[in-house]
Formats: C-alpha cells, structure tokens, sequence
C-alpha cells in the first residue's frame, strides 16, 4: 500500500456536540446528514462518541476498502452488535468461515434455483394484487413487506407459514431491525443495559422469532421434501467439499435469519421506494407498462426477466436514487492510507450507498429519477459509485434473488395498475438498519383496458 500520506487529519463533519458527538444526527436524520458529506471531502469524520469513525464519501476509496485492499479491513463495530441477533450469517461472519459457508449456500443461488423461485414470485405477487380493488388506497410500504416476507418464507421453506407465526415475523422483523440500529450508533454501549419499553420489546421479537425459526429447522429435519428442493432444505443437505460436513442446526439457523431480516425489509423498501418514483413520474411508469404488454403472455422465468431492459433500467435507477441499503462499516486491521491520510490498525469506516449514488461527478443531476442513463453507450461510473449490493468478498449473495424479485412484482403490478400518489401527502425516508419510506399511501388505478 501507497506510504505516501498526508501529515494532517480528514475534515470533521459540522455539528459535532459533547461527548455523543454526531450520534444525535445519525439518529435522527442518517440519510441527510451522510448525504451533506460529499460537499466536504472523499473522507469524513464523524464521531459517535468520542473516537471518529471516517465517512467514505468517494467511490475510489470505497473500492479501495471493499475489494483492492479488503485485506486490510474486517467488519466494523456495528457488525459485532449485529452478531447478538443474526450470530455468525453471511453479513457478520469473517474470514475461512465465512467463505466455506457462502460455499455451501451458493447453490441455492444459482440461476436454475432462481428460476424456480421467479415463479413462486409471479404466482404470490398476482395473489397480492389481485386483491386490490380499483380506487382503493393501500400503504404501499406495508403492502410490499407483505408481500416480500410471503416471497422469502415461500423461498426459504416451500410454505406458507401458519397466519400466528406470519404474525410475529411481519411484527418482530422491523422491530429487531430498529433496535439493532438503535445500538449500532450508540456511543456509549450503556443503552441496550438498560430496561427500557424498547429494550424489552427487542429482547421479545428476538425470542419469538428464535422459537420460530427452531421450529421450522426441527420440523424439516424430520423429513426433506421430494419435490423441489427448497432453500432451507438446501442448507440443511450442503456438505463443505473438503470435510464432507454439514451445518449445525446454529448455523442454519443463522443464515435463516439473516436471510428473513435482509430479504423481506432491504426488498420491501426497495419496491416501495420504486412505486413512489412511477407515481412521481408518468412518464416513465408509461414506457414501462409498454414494454410489459408486449410480453404479457410469457410465462415466468429467471430468462424472461432478462428480456425487460426498459424495466431494468428502472430498477437500477430506484436502487440508485433510493437505495434501501443502510451503512456499511469497516476497520482498519493494518495502518492504512487511503486519499492520501494514513490511518492507525482498528480505525473505524462507514459508508452509504445512497450517498454514493448520489454524488453529482459521477450522476450528472443525481436526484432526477432518469433509467435512461443507464441505457448502452451511455458513460458508466467509476468502480465504487453504483454498490446497491455491496462489493467484493462480501457482496450480497442474494443479489439475484432481489433483482428477480424486484422486476417479478413490478411486472405483476404494472401490468394491470398504476399506484397514484395522493395530493398533500408528505413522504419520508426512515432508517432502521435499511432506508424505506413511511407515509407512503397511494391509490390503485386500473390500467386501460386495449
């Protein structure tokens, strides 16, 4: 690694207050105050207590830390409070052990699995909608984690879930969710002692969602099904190459999770975020009901997504605008120098996709919702500008399977109604570990019949 550094420190980020630091706007308002960062410098510092943690705000950098020197870095401090509630899954494990186990569950991911899986999408996606009714306002956030907690449940174990346990899950996720953010930028360390109302409501939806998940690894061991296999059983079946061993019910169990709380909440927000673009915009959502009508006959499959380019571009052009993602963190495990500052061993990074994305020298008008700039020819961003799944060792092995998801439901949706925004409705980004919307009512409309 380049020696050549600086002698002095990256900026500080303004509003930084006594001992919590810039923890107050973290939890208040993450998404604005990280998207103010780019006007300052590649690398930021921010403090959540009284030590900084270094905002990656340009993309050569990021790339630097994510794949040229991951070497250097381990996850950060957030992913070890993250490992009290999703344990040793693909997004908190390290190292050997986290490369046998993305070994083992990559072939739950491969396009033939995807391809089954498109059309438990299509088939609950249609049931979703289907029951709408024309004029009809709908909480297009709630109607979205619904619907992707049925798709990953349908995925992950082959079938419905009892309407008492759907319950806990579509209740417990989001509050997990939050209250594993809410400790993340804690400063102290001292809240998640303490036993408050939100402290013993964590610990609860934990539990619950512990005794559900125990239940169906318990439940599936008794008997693998003799159809299609599914995602759970996949696990349950991978042995590692070299020592033929299988996974632990405790490992099962924490991909499970992990699999649920990324699966139903980054994808729920993901399309909502989605619908509010094409509300915004009747332009746009036009142009892609018309691509949809020219293939309305063809039955779904992982091939037949990949011939909606127009209805690409727009998914990638919600995942830019409004990603879904939250922060990623890294450390320091060697000195580093990264824009010309050199950082000691243990030195803490995060960054933000949606930040990235947004950065106006890579997006030229980066708030205009555009998917044609993501058409052939057009110039393509530099490596570490457009991360919606993360990059590198680490890069979501689910991405597949969501973008599968995402242009699945907007085609079943699309196809027969356009979302309407409601006048004087404010809609708002909220955080919990994932960006999505709330307030986000709208009204179903019936599309022209031709």
């Amino acid at each position: 690694m380049a020696t050549a550094a600086r002698l002095t420190t990256p900026p500080t980020a303004p509003g930084r207050l006594p001992l919590i630091g810039h923890a107050l706007e973290m939890w208040r308002r993450p998404l604005e105050f990280l998207d103010s960062l780019t006007a300052y410098d590649q690398i930021v510092a921010v403090y959540l207590g009284p030590t900084p943690t270094y905002v990656l705000a340009g993309p050569e950098v990021v790339d630097r830390v994510m794949v040229a020197d991951a070497g250097h870095f381990a996850k950060g401090r957030s992913f070890e409070k993250l490992r009290d509630y999703l344990g040793e899954g693909l997004a908190t494990s390290e190292g050997p052990f986290h490369l046998r186990q993305r070994r083992l569950m990559q072939p739950a991911f491969h396009h033939r699995q995807i391809d089954h899986y498109v059309r438990a999408m299509a088939r609950l996606a249609d049931e979703r909608v289907g029951s709408w009714q024309a004029g009809q306002v709908v909480d297009v956030t709630q109607e979205m984690f619904d619907l992707s907690l049925a798709i990953v449940t349908s995925t992950l174990f082959s079938t419905a879930l009892d309407e008492h346990m759907a319950a806990d899950i579509r209740h417990d996720v989001p509050v997990v969710l939050r209250g594993v953010y809410n400790r993340a930028i804690d400063p102290t360390g001292l809240w998640q002692k303490l036993p408050t109302p939100g402290n013993r409501r964590l610990a609860a939806a934990h539990d619950r969602l512990r005794r559900a998940i125990d239940h169906l690894i318990r439940t599936r061991r008794t008997g693998l099904p003799a159809e299609q296999p599914d995602l759970l059983s996949m696990l349950l079946q991978a042995q590692d190459a070299d020592s033929g061993k299988t996974m632990t019910d405790q490992q099962v169990y924490d991909e499970l999770i992990t699999l649920l709380v990324a699966g139903t909440e980054t994808a729920a927000g993901g399309l909502a975020w989605l619908f509010h673009e094409l509300g915004r915009h009747p332009a746009v959502d036009r142009e892609l009901h018309e691509e949809l009508l020219t293939r309305s006959g063809e039955t779904p499959s992982f091939a037949h997504l990949g011939h909606l380019p127009y209805t690409r571009r727009v998914v990638d052009e919600a995942l830019r605008v409004r990603n879904p993602g939250g922060v990623t963190m890294r450390r320091a495990t060697t000195e580093v120098e990264l824009a010309g500052y050199r950082f000691p061993p243990g030195a803490e990074f995060m960054f933000s996709a949606l930040v990235l994305h947004r950065n106006p020298h890579h997006f030229p008008d980066p708030l205009r919702f555009n998917p044609d700039r993501w058409l052939p020819g057009q110039k393509a961003a530099p490596r570490g500008a457009f991360l919606p799944f993360g990059a590198g060792r680490h890069r979501c092995i689910g991405e597949s399977f969501a973008r599968a998801e995402m242009t699945t439901v907007v085609a079943a949706l699309a196809r027969r109604w356009r979302l309407e925004p409601l006048p004087g409705v404010q809609v708002r980004g909220v955080m919990t570990s994932t960006n999505h919307p709330a307030n986000l009512l709208m009204r179903v409309t019936p599309r022209e019949v031709r």
